[in-house]
Protein backbone atom coordinates (compact mmCIF):
# COMPACT_ATOMS: atom_id res chain seq x y z
CA UNK A 1 0.00 0.00 0.00
CA UNK A 2 1.52 3.30 -1.10
CA UNK A 3 1.13 6.86 -0.01
CA UNK A 4 -2.36 8.27 -0.55
CA UNK A 5 -2.78 11.51 -2.51
CA UNK A 6 -5.33 13.27 -0.26
CA UNK A 7 -5.62 13.34 3.51
CA UNK A 8 -8.92 14.20 5.21
CA UNK A 9 -8.74 16.07 8.54
CA UNK A 10 -11.31 17.10 11.14
CA UNK A 11 -10.97 20.01 13.55
CA UNK A 12 -11.67 18.79 17.10
CA UNK A 13 -12.73 22.29 18.18
CA UNK A 14 -15.34 23.31 15.56
CA UNK A 15 -15.89 20.03 13.66
CA UNK A 16 -14.86 21.36 10.24
CA UNK A 17 -13.71 18.63 7.84
CA UNK A 18 -11.17 19.51 5.15
CA UNK A 19 -8.79 17.74 2.79
CA UNK A 20 -5.21 18.59 1.89
CA UNK A 21 -3.18 17.12 -0.97
CA UNK A 22 -0.52 14.95 0.67
CA UNK A 23 2.28 16.64 -1.30
CA UNK A 24 1.68 19.79 0.79
CA UNK A 25 1.93 18.06 4.16
CA UNK A 26 5.47 18.04 5.47
CA UNK A 27 6.00 15.37 8.10
CA UNK A 28 8.69 17.40 9.87
CA UNK A 29 6.22 20.26 10.50
CA UNK A 30 3.06 18.23 10.98
CA UNK A 31 0.93 21.02 12.45
CA UNK A 32 -2.28 21.29 10.48
CA UNK A 33 -4.60 24.14 11.41
CA UNK A 34 -8.32 24.49 10.70
CA UNK A 35 -8.87 26.55 7.53
CA UNK A 36 -12.05 28.12 8.95
CA UNK A 37 -10.49 29.27 12.22
CA UNK A 38 -6.71 29.70 12.03
CA UNK A 39 -6.30 29.55 15.79
CA UNK A 40 -7.67 25.98 15.95
CA UNK A 41 -4.69 23.64 15.72
CA UNK A 42 -6.25 20.53 17.29
CA UNK A 43 -6.94 18.40 14.20
CA UNK A 44 -7.13 14.66 13.62
CA UNK A 45 -6.70 12.58 10.45
CA UNK A 46 -9.96 10.81 9.59
CA UNK A 47 -9.05 9.37 6.20
CA UNK A 48 -6.59 9.09 3.33
CA UNK A 49 -7.63 8.63 -0.28
CA UNK A 50 -6.06 8.01 -3.69
CA UNK A 51 -8.14 10.56 -5.58
CA UNK A 52 -10.40 13.51 -4.85
CA UNK A 53 -13.57 11.66 -5.89
CA UNK A 54 -13.02 9.04 -3.19
CA UNK A 55 -12.37 11.79 -0.68
CA UNK A 56 -15.57 13.62 -1.61
CA UNK A 57 -17.65 10.43 -1.28
CA UNK A 58 -16.86 10.51 2.43
CA UNK A 59 -19.63 13.11 2.92
CA UNK A 60 -21.51 12.59 -0.37
CA UNK A 61 -20.80 15.75 -2.29
CA UNK A 62 -22.29 16.52 -5.67
CA UNK A 63 -21.72 19.14 -8.35
CA UNK A 64 -24.71 21.42 -8.97
CA UNK A 65 -24.32 24.05 -11.65
CA UNK A 66 -20.55 23.90 -11.45
CA UNK A 67 -20.54 24.31 -7.66
CA UNK A 68 -19.61 21.49 -5.24
CA UNK A 69 -22.31 21.07 -2.58
CA UNK A 70 -22.85 18.63 0.27
CA UNK A 71 -25.92 16.38 -0.11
Amino acid sequence: MGLKNYTLFKCKVCGTEFSIPSQYIHESTYEVRCPMHGEHNDTVVIGAYDNLNECMEHDSYKVVGGVVKRR
